[in-house]
């Protein structure tokens, strides 16, 4: 046998693995020919369905070899036995071709047998879908809804790219424009073009998955939108509406032909990370949502957020290499929502207090405006920011009192706030607020109390009311976090924008006490204020700064010790153009628990790794987040330091039948598979092994700071990094590095 044969032999070795793992018997002749001739020659493997008929032709090719090259070898073999699908590799790269309908595309593995005869059939049956109306008017929710103007737009555009070949689509719509709903328009369409079957829905937080499953049931009704918990049901339905953790954990269950088309809601968040290899791993339609319009016309943009943005055009093949910007599918933002009447206008309030402007020296410190919550909180100056928001209010008058969101930096900010408000607030007696994060564990319940309820009249936020929050009775946003990612205040701003008839809401006003407003230079400002530009620092100035600084305490100063005041109000008229979970005892409480439920049969269905029901997934969920015990699969991934784990996992490892991957583990098959996609040095590969280990060994996150200690500063420091990579690409990849592979 020849060296050339005994290498292609090598890559059948990898091939016949891999078509095992994608639930290929390859010793089955019924499921599997090898060999079998064809036109010019002999086909390396035909694939048969169920009726043992052609499905697909495998050309295997030897490891060097692009398996690519050989398209037009097994198209004559696919043509001549009608076999409606090839695949093209050599053991270590796929390529997939509907050579009838596409070009061929590179997927992570083979296809199963039931995938392919779906997708055969599937592509048999395709109507035009210009032969499919769009509906100018439905009943949703025994109401009668008009499809907007700007809703048919985007779905056009959508049909136009599919048209012309186009897998992936961007789609940029502006908070309580109705996403959701256009995509379940969109959705009907190209079920009954015949174009898809099964849908996956992807979502960051389980909250999010229920209400677009709300939505998308009401519309969509007999095509059974379900939400994944975690488990693994028999049967999913035609529309999936899974977490990114959830799906991520459970990505082997799907070879990547299941879905015919993934829809990823506020998709900018998912590019980044492990779920960027979630997203490349279906071969489908793939449609992102978002409500951040392209940030071009904002000035304060730092690098990093300039690169998501980047990437999240390239990811959907949106982004013009020549001119350098981002051309969506569809754009329609919050300026054209309001232009057009169907968002709530906004005013800002912009009040300054002489701390938040100028820093504060305490003890001998100075404290830039930076530091506050971060470094030292000013009891005054929170509390004096809470008496001007209940001034402001009673001046503005009104015969209720406004629901509000107050955005802080902090839990523990955002705790001081709630004792503020409830002196400045006393007559409620408590219940004028709340504080919603991911450690309270009600969220749920008071949000609902929120939005359907008289009390809490407002909800205090950390990171948990910037996106997905449909309130649209909310008639005030309060910012007390100052930000500098324009992504996140287009977002926080984006929580008023919904009209709300019942209350005659058309507008609504932003307590703006941290300048977010000017920082960011509001495309929406009558008289817009100068952006301050705020371009990364040079990175050797960057260490510099670094260098100096020193650890700190957290400094709480009493209402006594420090006075603050406002030294400024302006309300500036826009143009029409909870309570901390311990850790430790909360992680141990988890496990008491678990370990007083395990003789329950549910609990011996998991020790026997029996699989659950779905519903005995959401069961179990719900019984673990009751009132008694109050576990959740949010809480238990920040205890545990698991971004990816499921409800089930933690059981699990409760009950000793799994164990976690070490922070160790995941970050170097994170990096190992980032590196491979590479093309670095030797000399830059240890240097980068070395920043990997700095963060296994503790850091946060890699930083200029790194390169004044060991092993860096023994190397020559940031001189020697700048020198082995350039400036310029020394901070891309630190910044890569920091998003992709530090999870």
């Amino acid at each position: 046998m020849s060296s050339k044969s005994l290498k292609e032999t090598d890559s059948r070795i990898k091939i016949d693995r891999l078509l095992r793992e994608s639930g290929w018997d390859i010793e089955d002749m019924t499921q599997i020919l090898t060999e079998e001739p064809a036109s010019d020659g002999r086909a390396d493997y035909i694939l048969l369905d169920s009726r043992s008929r052609p499905l697909a032709v495998i050309e295997a090719k030897k490891f060097s070899i692009n398996p690519n090259l050989a398209q037009d070898q097994a198209k004559a073999y696919a043509k001549s036995i009608d076999a409606p699908f090839i695949f093209l590799s050599n053991g270590q790269t796929i390529f997939f071709w509907d050579y009838k309908n596409s070009a061929s595309r590179q997927v992570d593995s083979f296809f199963t047998k039931e995938d392919l005869e779906r997708r055969n059939i599937l592509a048999k049956q395709i109507k035009p879908l210009e032969e499919i109306p769009i509906p100018d008017k439905f009943f949703y929710f025994n109401k009668s809804i008009e499809v907007r103007p700007y809703q048919k737009e985007a779905i056009q555009s959508v049909d136009r790219s599919i048209s012309k070949g186009k897998r992936r689509m961007l789609i940029e719509m502006a908070t309580g424009t109705g996403k959701t709903l256009t995509i379940g328009i969109m959705l009907k369409r190209l079920f009954e073009a015949g174009i898809i079957q099964k849908v996956l829905f992807l979502v960051d937080r389980k909250n999010l998955a229920e209400q677009a499953k709300e939505s998308l049931a009401e519309y969509l009704k007999g095509y059974e939108p379900k939400v994944w918990y975690g488990g693994k049901p028999k049967e999913l339905g035609r529309i999936v509406i899974g977490t990114l953790p959830t799906i991520s954990s459970q990505l082997e269950r799907f070879s990547p032909g299941h879905f015919d088309i993934v829809i990823t809601d506020e998709c900018h968040r998912s590019i980044y990370n492990l779920y960027r290899d979630l997203l490349n791993h279906f071969d489908a339609l793939h449609v992102g949502l978002t409500a951040t319009p392209n940030l071009g016309h904002y000035e304060y943009i730092n690098d990093k957020e300039k690169k998501l943005v980047r990437n999240t055009y390239e990811f959907y093949d949106c982004w013009n290499h020549a001119s350098q910007v981002g051309e969506s599918t569809f754009a329609y933002d919050m300026v054209n929502g309001i232009k057009d009447g169907f968002l709530a206008k906004y005013d800002i309030y912009l009040a300054k207090t002489r701390i938040t402007v100028q820093g504060v020296s305490y003890e001998g410190v100075d404290y830039k405006p930076t530091d506050l919550e971060r470094k030292i909180t000013i009891r005054s100056r929170n509390k004096l920011m809470v008496e001007e928001f209940r001034l402001h209010e009673n001046q503005r008058g009104g015969n209720h009192f406004r629901k509000t969101l107050v955005f802080a930096v902090t839990k523990n900010h955002a705790a001081q706030l709630k004792e503020h408000f409830d002196v400045v607030f006393a007559e409620f007696k408590g219940d004028y607020a709340r504080i919603i994060t991911s450690d309270t564990p009600d969220s749920d319940q008071i949000l609902a109390d929120f939005k359907k309820q008289e009390f809490p009249i407002c909800l205090i936020s950390v990171g948990m009311l910037d996106t997905g929050v449909d309130a649209p009775t909310v008639e005030n946003i309060v910012m007390m976090r100052p930000t500098a990612s324009a992504i996140l205040y287009q977002q926080i701003r984006g929580r008023g924008s919904r009209l709300a008839p019942q209350i005659d809401k058309t507008s609504f006003l932003i307590y703006d006490f941290v300048d977010n407003a000017s920082r960011f230079n509001d495309p929406m400002l009558a008289n817009a204020i100068p952006g301050e530009k705020m371009l990364p620092a040079d990175f050797t100035k960057q260490v510099d700064e670094e260098r100096k600084r020193k650890p700190f305490d957290f400094i709480i100063v009493p209402e006594d010790k420090l006075s603050d005041e406002i030294t400024s109000r302006e309300t500036i008229k826009i143009g029409p153009e909870g309570m901390a979970i311990d850790k430790k005892v909360y992680a141990d409480k988890f496990v008491e628990t678990i370990k007083t439920m395990e003789n329950q049969p549910i609990f011996q269905k998991i020790i026997d790794d029996k699989v659950l029901e779905d519903n005995e997934v959401q069961a179990l969920a719900e019984k673990l987040n009751s009132p008694d015990y109050y576990f959740n699969e949010e809480n238990l991934q920040e205890v545990y330091k698991q971004p990816t784990g499921s409800i089930l996992d933690f059981i699990k490892s409760a009950l000793g039948k799994y164990k976690f991957p070490t922070k160790q583990e995941r970050v170097e098959n994170a990096y190992s598979s980032w590196l491979r996609q590479k093309n670095f040095s030797a000399d830059q590969t240890k240097l980068l092994v070395q920043l990997r280990d700095r963060f296994v060994a503790g850091d946060s996150e890699i930083t200029a700071e790194d390169f004044i200690k060991p092993p860096f500063s023994d190397q020559g420091g940031i001189s020697y990094a700048v020198a082995l990579f350039g400036e310029d690409k020394l901070k891309d990849v630190i910044n890569e590095m920091n998003e992709t592979v530090l999870l």
